[in-house]
């Protein structure tokens, strides 16, 4: 079981699409990067916000939502998957100010992890069965729960 952890968004809906579906939808945020591997789904833990959080992040100017999460994998999990592939769009609201964003939803199947470095941001990676009892970000478990089927 997880022990959410609120850090000022939350989940409105997930919304599945492919890239051509994708294209008519604007504006959109950060990416995220959902990485199975024999069951398990890819978490960093994020020593600033201590918690498990799913590599995610804001995009950089002229940056793709693909290209997005494929940075943000590598800069927070040390992991290159090219065979990422859009699996829909989280529709997320900030609770204090009240705005809505849209962020991309990227996923992949992986058979071995590549090895981690240590960052400023990220100090551990796990593979998450679903179960074990951790502190994770109430938005990425969410979007989790949302997007693939709880065993």
């Amino acid at each position: 079981m997880a022990s959410p952890q609120n850090n000022g968004f939350e989940l409105i809906e997930c919304i599945q699409m492919s890239e051509l579906e994708m294209e008519h939808v604007h504006p959109m945020a950060g990416s995220f990067a959902i990485i199975e591997m024999e069951g398990e789904y890819l978490l960093g833990y994020n020593s600033l916000r201590r918690q498990w959080e799913l590599p995610a992040g804001k995009r950089e100017e002229n940056e793709t939502p693909l290209e997005c999460a494929k940075r943000e994998l590598f800069e927070e999990t040390g992991q290159i998957v090219e065979s990422l592939q859009l699996i829909g769009v989280a529709r997320v609201k900030n609770l204090k100010t009240k705005a809505e964003k849209l962020n991309p939803i990227y996923f992949s199947t992986i058979y071995s992890l590549m090895p981690f470095t240590q960052n400023e941001e990220t100090t551990e990676v796990k593979l998450w069965d679903l179960k074990e009892e951790i502190k994770i970000d109430q938005l990425d478990l969410a979007i989790l729960q949302s997007m693939i089927p709880i065993q």
